[in-house]
């Protein structure tokens, strides 16, 4: 923290002793290379700068030091930010508005009404320019108001800095982005100063020889949504299995869109709002898991992956439906339910080949319309208790309700895994399906973490999930698909004969090091080589002129193309059969979606296969394709045929 020795930075440090704040001695934030120096020796997560020249009225009679530590200052942190993940913080003013009509919101133009005002504004043009920011525009004073006389005509959201620094302090451990107002209630000086100081005399503004605007009050809205939970982003404090707080933070892959929001243009592709992509390990339980949750019904309600597009996978789901029915004899009476079944593409499987009821379960409203139009049942909605009590009501008790690839898309997962136990019949079982953590590392998967997969996982928290949940893991299988992805079958204690499998998995989960951090600190320096590897070896293709272009917009196409920062520029375009992605955008890259005839309009003389999982599938369908396939994931591969052939 710079500003440490300030009223806010003296306030903050009586809030967390362990925030390391240089004195002006120790770091002056106008030598821009003391500034780089001290930055990559500290190397801190959060810079929460708080360092400024504040005296209005000193500022308007020489500017100097406020043009040296406001912008210049500044500027500094914020270069020295450039190129690492450090989350910068700055704290900025109200008096960057108008100062007129009062309740301003963040997205309200901006008018300073004096010189500090100004360079305040020029720092944030600074701030600006480091991926991971927050702008905090607020105001605040000293534990007690210290003038004799205040302003019974001037609005404001002032607030006393002993009030005031514990949301400020939250606000820069949080993951928001962009620019937040803080404050006080809408208040005169005067009342406001009245609180502290029952001595104090009204003024009106006319009485003074200084200007000052009438309002800077604060439209408070976005934080109050933030500390009331009902942000877009909140942070994961506690594992989602075991309720621990012993988290590690082992990956962090940058500033990320949301991988399946498809821009209508390349402009508001470049502009969509990012949040911080970091993966964290429970040291009590091994659950991997994101630091931060997205509301699901910005990811969810509205979704343009389909399952259907992947013969591949729908092969996968018809020997699902065969071997699963045989070991659960089920039969054409019995009910299955699939969880976010997306299109009905596994449950119009299990009923073609079974014969079974079947009853989907899904949030995203165009999906659910597919599923119904090719006469899957579905009920449009998240699962949840009260879904689970309706199917009951409705339908009865299911033999089976299976969750493919969206287990991982829990918060809630002990409420998704007890509304399971709650609606199953007494020797039903809960089929889960999810990539497994062990390939996520050994195959370098990090092109799988987006906003959508929340956790990254093992047998083992699975296993104390289900336990805790008053149920029993009675078998684990293992299958290629997805790039490593195992199957879980979940019932009620007795019903089910537990196989040596699940303790084969947890005996090599653990000799293999994976219940413990160091493993994962380890591989997450593979992955910045492998990012870096990958971004060198695309943009010398480029620059060697040559067109590069991709096939499949998928969700961990987009992370990959984020992290090693590629764009228009790299990437020409991408290749997707699915009819709702044609003619949208990358989010956070811009480069456009295109049908596969663009290959042969337009073909590029390197093809990067991101949906690498299905790589032999997508060779095999584009056979007139001339050019060379690029492989990313585990490693930069160059091919022109199908993998291993």
């Amino acid at each position: 923290m710079t500003g440490g020795s300030g009223l806010l930075g003296t306030e903050i440090q009586k809030l967390d002793t362990t925030i390391e704040a240089p004195t002006r001695d120790e770091l002056d934030i106008t030598d821009e290379q003391a500034v780089a120096e001290y930055v990559r020796a500290c190397r801190p997560d959060v810079i929460l700068h708080a360092a400024a020249v504040t005296d209005n009225r000193a500022i308007e009679a020489d500017p100097q030091d406020a043009i040296a530590v406001n912008i210049k200052g500044t500027a500094n942190i914020a270069s020295a930010c450039l190129g690492t993940r450090i989350r910068l913080v700055y704290l900025s003013t109200d008096y960057v508005y108008g100062g007129e009509r009062g309740y301003y919101a963040e997205s309200d133009e901006v008018l300073p009404t004096n010189l500090y005002a100004w360079t305040k504004l020029a720092g944030e043009a600074s701030v600006r320019a480091v991926p991971n920011h927050l702008i905090v525009r607020t105001s605040f004073g000293s534990d007690r108001f210290p003038y004799p006389v205040a302003f019974s005509d001037k609005w404001s959201s002032k607030e006393y800095v002993d009030v005031i620094a514990p949301d400020i302090l939250m606000a820069a451990a949080s993951p928001l982005t962009g620019i937040v107002n803080i404050g006080g209630p809408r208040r005169t000086i005067y009342e406001y100063a009245s609180l502290r100081n029952r001595d104090v005399q009204k003024i009106k503004r006319d009485d003074s020889v200084f200007e000052s605007p009438a309002d800077t009050s604060l439209d408070l809205s976005c934080w109050k949504q933030y500390q009331e939970g009902n942000a877009i982003v909140r942070p994961v404090q506690e594992c989602r299995v075991c309720g621990s707080s012993r988290l590690v933070k082992f990956l962090d892959l940058g500033m990320m869109p949301l991988a399946n929001n498809l821009a209508p243009s390349a402009a508001a592709a470049l502009q969509m709002n990012r949040f911080p992509m970091q993966v964290q390990f429970c040291e009590q339980c091994s659950m991997s898991q994101l630091t931060v949750v997205i509301d699901p019904r910005e990811m969810f309600s509205h979704y343009t992956y389909r399952s259907s597009v992947s013969k591949g996978y729908a092969e996968h789901c018809r020997a699902m439906a065969r071997s699963t029915g045989k070991a659960l004899d089920l039969s054409a009476g019995d009910l299955v339910v699939d969880i976010a079944g997306n299109d009905g593409t596994l449950l119009a499987e299990f009923h073609e080949e079974l014969g079974v009821s079947v009853l989907n379960v899904d949030p995203a409203g165009n999906i659910s319309k597919i599923a119904i139009d090719r006469g899957v049942p579905t009920i449009n909605e998240f699962w949840s208790g009260d879904v689970a009590e309706r199917i009951v009501a409705d339908h009865g008790r299911p033999k089976l309700i299976t969750a493919t690839n969206v287990f991982a898309h829990v918060d809630d997962v002990r409420g998704f895994v007890t509304a399971a136990k709650d609606c199953m019949a007494d020797d039903g079982v809960l089929m889960l399906e999810f990539p497994y953590g062990v390939d996520f590392i050994e195959h370098r998967e990090f092109d799988t973490v987006y906003f959508e997969h929340l956790s990254y996982v093992l047998i083992k928290p699975v296993v104390e999930l289900a336990n805790s949940s008053g149920l029993e893991v009675f078998a684990v299988e293992k299958y290629d698909i997805h790039g490593g992805t195992v199957r879980v079958f979940i019932g009620n204690p007795g019903n089910h004969g537990v196989e040596s499998s699940v303790q084969d998995f947890l005996d090599r989960e653990a000799e293999a090091g994976f219940h413990g951090v160091n493993r994962y600190l380890a591989w997450s320096q593979e992955i910045d080589e492998l990012v870096e590897q990958l971004s060198n070896e695309l943009r010398a293709l480029r620059e060697a002129g040559n067109k590069v272009a991709a096939f499949a917009a998928s969700a961990k196409g987009n992370t990959l193309l984020n992290a090693c920062r590629l764009d228009r520029r790299s990437i020409a375009y991408i290749v997707d059969d699915t009819p709702e992605k044609i003619g949208r955008f990358s989010p956070g890259t811009g480069i456009p979606i295109v049908d596969r005839s663009v290959l042969a309009s337009d073909p590029p003389d390197y093809l990067v296969i991101l949906a690498w999982n299905f790589a032999r599938e997508i060779i095999e369908n584009t056979a007139g394709f001339e050019g060379k396939y690029i492989i990313p994931i585990p490693a930069f591969k160059v091919t022109e045929g199908a993998p291993g052939g």
